[in-house]
């Protein structure tokens, strides 16, 4: 599983792995250059980080607006998303390079090793790593804590911390309407002992706890098994969006599309999640090491990965508001259920399938990074951890055998500590998944994506002025202030 601490989701490793092509040619595209992998596949984890279930939340957040504001409002975040991937990047790529200088020592024979090097890697698996977004020593905390210091790296964790946790509560509890609607249509029969009458459908509150109890216990039994889950996730989100596309763009309004425009009611609601579905700049620094520490390449990979959602989104939002009359739906995700009834039952099932698929797929690569981060802080800690403790996956390796019993407890430890609290909330406000996924974007995205990466590239800019990165973005001091003061 790559690096990362935010939205995406496992599956986008496979898409990396199967599009790297390292063999013949050479070529840029598609096999690298030698010292890397290729921008295609990394453009292609970028883009699956990005989309997941805050694209079931676009609709619902912007069809007060319109088609145009949205579409306005989606290129709008998708240049916040794109401007501080690039900060982000020059921000990894300083952090590497120092981290490197300072790393490579002189043996007695008067040449060099790199043992401290990989000392740094190994630091930052923890320090940068997984819940830090990481890659190599230069992810989000390892570069706080380099350019803001011990204060902005407790900073960046918490945010990290409640970024993950937000998202968490929101797909917790759509999942928990998921399952309860799930009961309700194949059990509509069955009397439940959490519910006052046979028959009736099972809260959202309780499908919340059963859809948190699953993930997390896949999140506790190791990497390769939330990826072959996730994997079936991916191909039903991928097939029910094209069928969706299909059966929706032939019965699109134009009067819909056109018809309404209200500008005013984009902010903040669409705004938040419209920065929230674009958000993948935690995996940039897994993109610099994956193309060899090369940023220029590594530019390109976030141009084509970001403008693809952007695409995907505009494709989306028309099907939705070209569809839907402004009238059609009270509020929230009723949205979606609009649009279902329009397609008729196959416009259900697709909805339906879409929205499992979204959720599911979203949470398995959430979950796993809430619980990574715990369980990295955790082994900073020392509590859980003894000395036969083993690396995160390695349960998945033949002849792991008993030795990490203690490792799989702290991993235990950890689901319960980042997974406990999103369930709670989750049962005690069943409908808060838009209100999570706003909260997520305006306070945590904007300030982890947006400040963090301003004061860090001041502050590196200024301590290390004799370094310059290839294809860094322009703009000086000037755009840095405009950046924080608009984040």
């Amino acid at each position: 599983r790559p690096s990362r601490g935010g939205t995406g989701r496992s599956g986008a490793a496979a898409l990396l792995a199967s599009s790297s092509g390292h063999g013949g040619g050479g070529k840029d595209w598609e096999g690298g250059d030698g010292d890397g992998g290729s921008i295609l596949g990394a453009s292609l984890l970028f883009a699956g980080t990005a989309v997941g279930a805050g694209m079931l939340a676009l609709p619902a957040e912007t069809i007060d607006a319109g088609f145009v504001p949205s579409v306005a409002g989606l290129t709008l975040c998708w240049a916040f998303t794109y401007v501080t991937s690039l900060y982000t990047l020059e921000a990894s790529w300083m952090a590497t390079e120092l981290a490197r200088k300072e790393a490579i020592v002189l043996d007695d024979g008067g040449g060099t090793t790199m043992g401290k090097v990989w000392e740094g890697r190994m630091m930052g698996k923890i320090a940068g790593g997984r819940g830090g977004g990481g890659g190599g020593g230069g992810g989000f905390l390892a570069i706080s804590r380099r350019a803001l210091g011990v204060p902005g790296e407790l900073v960046t964790g918490m945010l990290f911390w409640f970024l993950l946790t937000s998202i968490v509560v929101a797909y917790t509890s759509e999942g928990g309407q998921l399952v309860a609607q799930l009961a309700d249509g194949m059990l509509p029969s069955l009397p439940l002992p959490s519910v006052s009458s046979p028959g009736a459908v099972p809260p959202a509150a309780l499908g919340s706890v059963l859809f948190a109890a699953f993930f997390g216990s896949l999140a506790t039994t190791g990497t390769s098994r939330v990826d072959s889950v996730n994997r079936i996730l991916v191909a039903g989100l991928a097939g029910a969006f094209l069928g969706l596309a299909g059966l929706g763009l032939p019965r699109i309004d134009i009067s819909n599309l056109f018809g309404r425009a209200d500008w005013g009611a984009l902010y903040p609601a669409g705004i938040s999640v419209g920065i929230l579905s674009f958000g993948a700049q935690n995996v940039v620094p897994t993109l610099l090491a994956y193309l060899g520490d090369d940023p220029v390449r590594t530019r390109r990979a976030i141009l084509l990965g970001s403008l693809a959602p952007l695409v995907l989104y505009a494709m989306w939002e028309a099907v939705f508001l070209g569809i839907v009359p402004g009238d059609a739906a009270a509020s929230g995700m009723e949205v979606v259920e609009v649009l279902g009834q329009a397609g008729g039952n196959a416009g259900r099932d697709l909805v339906g399938t879409f929205s499992a698929c979204a959720v599911g797929s979203s949470m398995a690569g959430a979950s796993v990074s809430l619980v990574d981060f715990f369980e990295d802080l955790i082994a900073l800690s020392g509590v859980g951890v003894g000395q036969g403790g083993r690396e995160r996956g390695e349960e998945d390796r033949p002849g792991a055998g008993d030795s990490g019993g203690s490792a799989g407890d702290a991993r235990l430890l950890a689901a319960v500590l980042a997974l406990g609290p999103p369930v709670l909330l989750s049962y005690t406000y069943p409908d808060i998944f838009l209100t999570a996924l706003e909260e997520a974007g305006l306070l945590g995205g904007v300030s982890l994506y947006g400040v963090l990466p301003a004061l860090s590239i001041w502050s590196l800019r200024r301590s290390s002025a004799d370094m310059t990165m290839p294809g860094r973005l322009g703009g000086g001091d000037g755009a840095l202030c405009a950046l924080f003061l608009l984040s």
